[in-house]
């Protein structure tokens, strides 16, 4: 019973996702619906492992193709899914299928081999597979299998190695929108692929040590389903939450090359009302000091909308909307170290509109090359 529990932990955080992500959230962006397919073919591993370990050994070699088939495909699906998260606002067969076609190719010649193959003497190398092999067609099978985990270590490497290459596009884009460091380079995103490498170096080791490995070993079954439950749970709730570059900073539209004199007048005239009242709330209404200030936050109060604001300070003040705000954090942190020179780093942090003390000096360092420590002897002498 305790068995069948643990074998079913990964089945029922994978439907949950799969489920929320591709039926109930019909509001969802592209990249949360792949996410959600991703969900379905992570939840047919699972359900294999259930029927590998259980065991029903009837079922589990008619089930085998299709494990393999879904082993190799969810890391190019989990890179497509990133890269409708930061690159690609939307998935297309033309675009995406190039990462998926070697997974379909090396399943199709696995699923050749298993139908010309002796089907009792494949049934039982799928549980034994130090069964002495002497057809040539399951020893074909076994080496399409021996190239498939091949193919599967190698496919997490390469997604530790794209990932971050994602990841720094997604922060370029995130400080368009977000006011603080800590959001900006968007921690939930980071949490979220950190996650689904574990889930992937994890798999690789369970890869190496066989499935035989673990068949009577409960204890070993426990950790590896707390394991892949946590991270997969992890995995959904983060792409759930995280939103993708296209909503947070949608294409800015061109102006008009041939607009005449009137509009280029009213235009520059619109531009300095802007202007005033950007100046006007953060020099003197001080509207940095709200930690979670975002540019629609802004947009909201100078009647403008996102785009058109961000690419107004992007123009004006040669900055991203993060590091305009955090240029103002910062005068005020130096304002209240000559005020009080004792004050400590979390009190600066609450006072200066940042989220956290870690915040605080990440952004002291980024922008002044000291630390916080240093910063206040520099102010002080002076």
């Amino acid at each position: 019973m305790f068995k069948t529990v643990l074998l079913l932990n990964p089945i029922y955080v994978t439907l949950f996702w799969a489920v929320l992500l591709n039926i109930i959230d019909r509001k969802a962006t592209p990249a949360r619906k792949f996410l959600g397919k991703f969900m379905i073919f992570a939840g047919i591993i699972y359900i294999s492992h259930f029927i590998f370990y259980y065991p029903l050994k009837e079922i589990y070699p008619y089930m085998d193709p299709l494990y393999q088939f879904s082993s190799l495909i969810v890391y190019p699906m989990y890179y497509i899914y990133l890269r409708l998260l930061t690159v690609d606002d939307k998935f297309s067969w033309h675009k995406h299928s190039k990462f998926l076609l070697l997974p379909v190719f090396l399943v199709l010649l696995y699923s050749a081999g298993v139908l010309f193959c002796d089907f009792d003497a494949y049934k039982t190398w799928t549980f034994e597979k130090d069964f002495v092999i002497e057809s040539s067609e399951l020893k074909f099978v076994k080496f399409v299998f021996t190239m498939i985990r091949f193919l599967f270590i190698v496919q997490v490497i390469l997604l530790m190695i794209e990932s971050s290459k994602l990841l720094k596009h997604y922060a370029l884009k995130a400080e368009q929108y977000y006011s603080d460091f800590e959001d900006g380079k968007n921690r939930n995103v980071k949490i979220l692929n950190i996650s689904m490498i574990l889930t992937g170096i994890f798999s690789i080791m369970l890869a190496s040590l066989g499935r035989d490995f673990f068949k009577n070993e409960l204890i070993l079954i426990g950790i590896a389903s707390i394991i892949f439950s946590s991270l997969l749970f992890v995995v959904g709730y983060m792409g759930y939450k995280q939103k993708s570059v296209f909503q947070l900073a949608p294409v800015i539209p061109e102006v008009p090359k041939n607009s005449t004199n009137e509009e280029q007048v009213e235009i520059e005239i619109s531009n300095n009302l802007l202007l005033n009242k950007i100046i006007h709330l953060f020099e003197e209404q001080k509207i940095y000091l709200n930690e979670s200030l975002t540019i629609v936050d802004l947009a909201n109060i100078t009647g403008t909308n996102r785009t058109y604001i961000s690419n107004f300070i992007n123009q004006h003040y040669q900055q991203n909307f993060c590091t305009f705000v955090n240029n103002f954090r910062v005068e005020e942190v130096k304002r209240n170290i000559l005020k009080d020179p004792l004050t400590t780093n979390q009190i600066l942090a609450e006072k200066c509109g940042f989220s956290s003390a870690d915040s605080l000096k990440r952004v002291i360092k980024n922008m002044t090359g000291m630390s916080v420590t240093e910063l206040k002897n520099s102010l002080l002498k002076k």
